[in-house]
């Protein structure tokens, strides 16, 4: 096998800034406008990540969180320069 080049490590940091920036805009977009799908999600999820107060009392503040980081990760992803 040869060893990774800067474009094999340049391909994995874009792939993955761009699936966690869209699954973060995703997520926040659920909260913010389907807090219903989220809860379902949060059925299934329950004993894992979520607890039902954090998704009740604190959706929106969660919603613009995820809305941010998300933009974040996928403008980081498009400022990473291509050689």
């Amino acid at each position: 096998m040869t060893p990774p080049t800067d474009f094999d490590r340049f391909f994995n940091m874009f792939l993955l800034r761009m699936s966690l920036g869209i699954l973060m805009v995703v997520l926040g977009l659920g909260y913010l406008f389907d807090p219903r799908a989220i809860l379902r999600l949060n059925a299934f999820m329950r004993e894992n990540f979520f607890k039902d107060s954090h998704v009740l009392l604190n959706g929106k503040r969660i919603g613009y969180l995820l809305l941010c980081f998300g933009f974040l990760l996928l403008a980081l992803g498009f400022q990473t320069p291509i050689r």
